[in-house]
């Protein structure tokens, strides 16, 4: 018996398609590993987890140093007490600007 397809009714309608884009920015010894989504709407979703890199006589050595997101409306942050927020906020705030004027020049 020969196998045979059997095409089921579809149940799914595509409302929208979103591409997800991974990048990096680099300010001193921080590194801001971004990751954003966006559909023919704009961004849906702006992730950017703050790494800080020294180098120790063991080598170089990393340090989570905070994690910011838009999520919708929405924006969050958690740092680790003692870090100072407020450049790693403007940061957040100029790759979110990068982002969006490089959505509108697609």
């Amino acid at each position: 018996m020969k196998n045979k397809k059997i095409m089921a009714t579809k149940i799914l309608s595509e409302k929208t398609r979103t591409t997800q884009v991974e990048a990096i920015a680099k300010e001193g010894e921080y590194e801001y590993q971004t990751t954003y989504s966006y559909n023919e709407n704009g961004i849906t979703r702006l992730q950017c987890c703050i790494i800080q890199k020294a180098k120790t006589d063991l080598g170089e050595q990393t340090v989570h140093a905070g994690y910011m997101a838009l999520e919708g409306d929405s924006k969050s942050m958690n740092f680790p007490t003692g870090i100072d927020m407020v450049p790693h906020i403007s940061m957040f705030e100029n790759i979110l600007k990068e982002v969006n004027e490089g959505l509108t020049t697609k």
